[in-house]
């Protein structure tokens, strides 16, 4: 299977790292870049895209990936900056097939990984499956255990910022959608993650999705 691949990612040297790992390989038909996913839909390529390697930093990369998923049934592998089992969750809500990660990422499981999602095959960096598996252990831990907060004390604007963010909106976007200021948007969720006992707002959007608050 010849697979046609689209890079999206926001650091220049990064992604024509990826787009020279890959061109030219057998089995990849074509690889072509973008530089914000707002650019990838500009792409001609998009629609016809097999595979879609999407850097997790980039603004609106989850909503981006749940609408391409609905819009051409692309398979997207997500490349993580930081083992965070949140943005992981996050990504599998969204539809993702793989996660790499970004510190370890070789030619060689680039490769494998875009085949992979190209057959269907979920693909996940060994480092990122440990620490995702670790995050779910603790967190059923937590929901067994007793809280300092009732779970159920999320105010209407915590649960209204809290799914803007489980559906891929940065906090800008956010802000817009709810007529806040940035430093409000900031401050809610670090209200909403004191309560759900979490330690980044991509755990605490996690716990929430999992207690079905949101």
């Amino acid at each position: 299977m010849d697979v046609k691949v689209v890079v999206v990612d926001g650091h220049p040297i990064y992604r024509r790292g990826i787009v020279a790992a890959l061109d030219g390989l057998d089995g990849i038909a074509a690889v072509v870049e973008a530089h914000s996913t707002d650019a990838a839909w500009e792409r001609p390529e998009l629609p016809e895209a097999d595979v879609v390697i999407l850097d997790d930093g980039l603004d609106g990369a989850f909503e981006f990936t749940r609408e391409l998923r609905e819009a051409t049934g692309a398979r997207v592998v997500i490349c993580v900056t930081n083992a965070d089992e949140g943005h992981v969750m996050l990504g599998i809500q969204a539809g993702a097939v793989g996660f790499l990660c970004k510190d370890t990422l070789t030619p060689e499981t680039l490769f494998a990984a875009v085949q992979g999602a190209a057959k269907g095959a979920g693909v996940m960096a060994p480092e990122l499956m440990s620490r995702f598996v670790e995050g779910l252990a603790r967190v059923s831990r937590e929901i067994l255990e007793p809280r300092g907060l009732s779970l159920s004390r999320l105010n209407e604007r915590e649960h209204q910022v809290l799914s803007l963010i489980a559906r891929g909106h940065a906090t800008r976007e956010v802000a817009a959608e709810l007529c806040y200021s940035e430093r409000t948007v900031k401050n809610v969720l670090h209200d909403a993650a004191t309560k759900l006992n979490a330690r980044t707002r991509s755990e605490a959007v996690a716990c929430a999705v999992r207690e079905g608050l949101i």
